[in-house]
Formats: C-alpha cells, structure tokens, sequence
C-alpha cells in the first residue's frame, strides 16, 4: 500500500516498508517509491526527498517519527556523515536477520527460484574486524585531510577513528588524523590502502594518486610507523586516448606474509585477500566441508585462498586468475604444495573454454559482476559433480543460480557469510550438486 504524504514545507510524512540490497529503506508513496537511507522497515519518519536521478528518488531523514524497537546508537561519532557503513543504527542481531531477508528476496525476484534449504549464518564479531580499509587524503598547503567519502558524494569527511578497522589500522587513522606524516604528501588528493596480518604486526600501505612518488617517502613512513612491512606509491596518470599509465615505486619487500590456520599466504599490494580477519578459517570451513577427491579446479584465485585448502583434500588442483600481483602471489603461494597445484595466469573465461570434464569439485569467487557468460557455459558443459559459488553480491549470485539451476544443478546449502557487519554487503557460500 503506497504510504500517504503529509506536506511539511518541502517534507514528507512517510512509513518505511522494508530494506532493499544498498542500505536503504522503500517508501512507495504516490509519487512513486522513494529510497531512504538510516531507517528501519516499519519506522515513520520525516524525509526531504531530493530530485530524482536516473529514475530512482532518494530522500534525506530529517526526523524520526516512530522508531523501532530494533534501532540502536552507533557505534562510530562519523557515521552520520561516512558512507563507509549503513546499519550502525541497527543492532547485530537485526542486522543479521535483514541480510537473510534480503537474500532469500534476491532468490525470489531475480533468480526466479525460493530457497528449498534454510540460510546458515556464519556471524562475525560487528567491531574491529577488518583487515584492509581505504581512505581519501586531501593536502592543500597546510590543509591536510585524511578520511572517507560521503554517502552518494565526493565530499570528504574527516575521521580520526574506525571501529571495523583492525586495530593496528584504526591507530594508524589516528596518528594520520593528527596530521603526523602530513609533510610528506604533495598538493592535491590521493588514496591509500592499508592492510595488516593476522597479528596486526605486519602491514602494507598502498598510494594511488596523480602524481610522481616524493624522494624517500616511503623511507619516512616506514621509519614513522615501523609495523609497515612495505610502502607502494602508486603513480597513475591518463595518457593519450585516456589510458591510464601507471608506476610503482616501492620501499620494502613488496609484500606481507598472513596465517590462517596451517595456511601462510604471500599477499602484494594490489593483490585481493578477504577482508574479515575473524572468518578466514569459518569460509574455508564452509567452502570445503568435508568434501574430497581427484580433481579440483578453483576459478578466480586471487592469492589462493582457497587453492590451499583444496590442495589439502583433493589430488589434483587447477587454480586460475588473471590479476597480475594475485596470479604472482597465486604461484609462490601455490608452490608450497608441490606438483599438487598448477596455477594458471588466465581469464576464467579462457581457462575454462579449454578445459576438461572430470572435476570432483569446481570453486568459483567472481567479483561483484559475477559470472561472465562464457563461464557460466563452461560450468554447464563441464557438469562437475559439486560447485561452490563464493559470492560478494546477492544479485549477480541470484542471477548465475538460476542458469546453473537450469543446467541442473541442485542448490545443497547457504551460507551467509557476515564479511562486513554494520554495512549492507553480503557475502555467500553456495554448495551445488549435479543431479546429471
């Protein structure tokens, strides 16, 4: 039923009807729906909406009306303003209960298909989880700025902390805040990527900006903040035909070593890790069950993540990624089990168009797009007995389960898999089985 609007000036009146994937709340009123950030469904609050923008029609909460019993204090004093995090406002638990709502829906409206097995949750602790985290650095003169961008904006807030920052991160947020380091930088903006092992011990710090890397930068750094294992300034400037260029240099050994139980994986700058510190081992518990066998393949590797454990329980692994730093850290990490592994420096799509039948088990952990086409046809042509489908977005993973449902695959069971707590991100381990 659309909500009704009571004008106040240029507010409206409007109850929320449930959460959608984003963080927002859908208020249908007779203008159509409109999408509101930091409420919770059933709450009635006080919106000023804003233009529409490529036909969709968001507002800003001005007031709270009628709260729900679920609404809490957030944990963080940027929260009003960062876009880095959208459920703060909701307790874990609901926070909890709304991913899976959210997924299921994700099933029924995009994937065409409801759930024939319950959603198993694998919780995370909601603070101080993360291991990598990317901020804004803003310097003009001695204007110096470090924090993150504005929900939908390019506006920068400045933070001096970060709750689902590891530790050893959210102390180098404080020191930088403090404008310690601050010389170093040149005019104008950059980003830089922070992440730490498993002790916090152990970290490497990633520039990406316009401009040439400053003499001994990293030097200065690494002897401010000795915890670096290395620094990486990366230059990126767009040549003819708005290409981008790029260049590294470095300062360190280039990269870091992190443990996950028996496991050490080599990770780079620019390699893709996980990003939860305390669900490392519960993925790989979830991904692996106690599945065994001849041969596995594992499509988008990244570091080898999963390449090791697979190696653990299966003869034979294939394990293929295209990123250049991930495919290099894929081999040296790949190396430590012997002729048990082959890693491959490929696109998925090119891997798997040449590729064999036989797989006890596949493993595929796309990114955000999800499943290429070409993929998807080579899973079907493939028909290995098990595939699990590691997925950072409902939607595309809505997507792919239908086609793989309709090559015959059976969905066996859901993990929710609580990556990034306080946020609206949803991450998925799938179990599939062939029936063929």
């Amino acid at each position: 039923m659309a909500s009704e609007l009571k004008i106040t000036e240029q507010a409206v009146d409007v109850s929320i009807e449930k959460m959608v994937y984003g963080g927002e709340g859908l208020s249908r009123t007779p203008e159509g729906v409109l999408l509101v950030p930091g409420v919770i469904a059933g709450e009635r609050v006080r919106v000023l909406p804003a233009p529409a923008r490529r036909g969709v029609r968001r507002g800003e909460l001005l007031e709270l009306i009628e709260s729900s019993a679920e609404r809490t204090m957030p944990g963080c004093p940027h929260y009003a303003r960062c876009g880095g995090c959208q459920y703060q406002h909701m307790g874990y638990a609901a926070q909890l209960e709304l991913k899976k709502q959210i997924l299921a829906e994700c099933f029924e409206r995009i994937g065409k298909f409801r759930l024939e097995v319950p959603i198993q949750t694998l919780p995370s602790e909601p603070w101080h989880y993360r291991n990598r985290v990317r901020l804004q650095i803003e310097k003009n003169g001695s204007d110096y700025r470090v924090g993150y961008l504005e929900h939908a904006s390019h506006t920068l807030v400045s933070v001096d902390t970060c709750p689902i920052a590891a530790p050893s991160l959210e102390a180098v947020i404080a020191v930088l805040s403090k404008g310690t380091l601050g010389e170093l930088f040149p005019d104008g903006t950059c980003e830089l990527e922070l992440f730490t092992n498993e002790s916090g011990r152990s970290s490497l710090a990633t520039f990406y900006a316009s401009l040439p890397a400053p003499p001994s930068f990293g030097d200065a750094w690494r002897t401010a903040l000795p915890g670096f294992e290395s620094v990486c300034w990366t230059e990126q400037a767009a040549s003819r035909g708005h290409d981008l260029t790029t260049r590294e240099t470095v300062w360190g050994s280039g990269a870091l070593t992190y443990r996950v139980g028996e496991f050490h994986y080599r990770v780079s700058h620019h390699s893709f890790f996980q990003a939860n510190q305390g669900l490392l081992q519960p993925m790989i518990d979830a991904a692996m069950g106690n599945h065994a066998g001849g041969r596995a393949l594992d499509l988008y590797a990244g570091v080898g993540f999963f390449t090791l454990p697979l190696a653990r329980k299966f003869e034979k692994v294939a394990a293929v990624e295209m990123h250049p730093a991930s495919a290099r850290d894929l081999a040296a990490n790949a190396g430590v089990m012997g002729t048990r592994v082959h890693a491959h420096h490929k696109t998925a799509e090119g891997f798997i168009a040449a590729a064999s039948r036989n797989w006890d088990m596949v493993l595929v952990d796309p990114p955000r797009a999800g499943l290429a086409k070409p993929v998807v046809e080579g899973l079907q042509r493939l028909s290995a007995r098990r595939l699990v489908y590691v997925s950072c977005d409902p939607t595309t993973l809505a997507r792919d389960l239908a086609a793989l449902r309709a090559a015959k695959y059976q969905i066996e069971s859901v993990h929710l898999v609580d990556q990034f707590p306080q946020t609206f991100h949803i991450e998925t381990i799938v179990h599939l089985v062939h029936s063929g």
